[in-house]
């Protein structure tokens, strides 16, 4: 059901047998701990950032928060979403990126809300948040990261301490994506704002593919930074847009390139027209040899810069566990990045750029012709 998993991530923090939601608070604020949790396509996370002499306090919390929770005031916390689903739909950047990523994974769960809507929210009852609890939450499913200030072994054994009986046995989740073609390869919502919101995309590969370091300098070349071929044509060269920008999400089985332009109703479908135009060169002109090195030089200082977090070391960890990928050195990441080829990066564009397999999503207060920009 649409939106459960998020509803749960919220009940986790509504109380225990031996904590209501205000013990919770103080058991976290107690010990001076950070703690919040998200929800995303592949998984629920859970955290709480602390001293490292609050570990097993802390480890104590989470483990009665994801083993015991007794779903209290689910009534008030349902309608608590629903204003959350409201807050969503006041930000038509997000609104065209979910829309892209419903006709980019059509008929899979990837291409459905993570929040759901009000209607499968209020659609939640005791009984169907119990049996959810019961069947994810299991041995097999759970997975425990740390990072800072902490010994491996002695870790483990607490986590085993913890968690070891407290969580039931089942079969591990297993993602087999299933994507079926929409009816039409664009979709337009209308809403009265300001500017013109639009997101293209396709399919892109997954999280654990060999090519990943491949596509992150492909993204980058194409709309990853202040260089790149969309902000300079886009922004810099002709006004068009504020925000212009691609990206990539991989997941265990899939993935999806994407790229967002905001911009006036008078000026987008130009917009559209030279992001249509970049995809082209990308596919059909290889990369220059100064182009991929600064884009080399890029992609190595942010990943090895972003481990100087331990959030983002925690975070890299359980991704790699629950998607199947790799889990590298930061010496290793460098090579893998160093690798890459022109011929790689011209490549993997040939495969996801074409403009006929481009889907693209609009938000705005007039429906324009945007398609025909990617005809095939």
């Amino acid at each position: 059901m649409a939106g459960i998993t998020h509803l749960m991530e919220h009940m986790l923090f509504k109380g225990t047998p031996s904590m209501d939601a205000l013990g919770i608070a103080e058991a976290f604020e107690g010990i001076g701990a950070q703690e919040n949790a998200a929800t995303g396509e592949e998984y629920t996370v859970l955290y709480a950032r602390f001293l490292p002499e609050h570990l097993e306090r802390a480890l104590d919390i989470m483990s009665d928060m994801i083993t015991r929770p007794t779903f209290a005031d689910l009534e008030r916390e349902r309608e608590v979403i629903v204003e959350e689903i409201r807050m969503y739909e006041d930000r038509p950047d997000q609104l065209a990126d979910e829309y892209l990523s419903g006709l980019v994974f059509h008929g899979d769960p990837l291409g459905r809300p993570i929040i759901g809507s009000a209607e499968t929210v209020r659609g939640v009852d005791h009984d169907t948040l119990k049996g959810f609890h019961r069947n994810t939450y299991t041995a097999p499913n759970v997975f425990v990261v740390g990072a800072g200030k902490l010994e491996s072994e002695s870790f483990e054994k607490m986590v085993e301490e913890k968690l070891g009986a407290a969580l039931p046995s089942g079969e591990p989740f297993v993602r087999r994506a299933q994507v079926t073609p929409p009816e039409s390869r664009f979709f337009y919502k209308f809403k009265e704002t300001e500017q013109y919101h639009v997101a293209m995309g396709s399919q892109g590969i997954p999280a654990s593919s060999g090519d990943r370091y491949a596509m992150l300098a492909l993204n980058n070349v194409l709309g990853g930074g202040m260089s790149s071929r969309l902000f300079q044509e886009v922004r810099e060269k002709r006004g068009l847009a504020y925000a212009v920008y691609s990206y990539h999400q991989g997941y265990s089985d899939a993935g999806a390139v994407k790229m967002y332009v905001g911009s006036t109703t008078g000026n987008v479908e130009e917009a559209v027209k030279i992001i249509a135009e970049q995809l082209d060169r990308v596919r059909e002109e290889p990369v220059t040899e100064e182009e991929l090195h600064r884009t080399k030089e890029q992609l190595k200082s942010s990943t090895i810069l972003a481990l100087e977090s331990t959030a983002t070391r925690m975070t890299r960890v359980g991704r790699s566990v629950i998607t199947g990928s790799e889990l590298l050195t930061p010496e290793e990441i460098s090579a893998r990045i160093d690798a890459v080829t022109a011929e790689d990066v011209k490549r993997l564009a040939e495969g996801h750029l074409k403009r006929g397999d481009m889907y693209l999503s609009a938000v705005g207060p007039k429906e324009l012709d945007l398609g025909r920009h990617l005809a095939a």
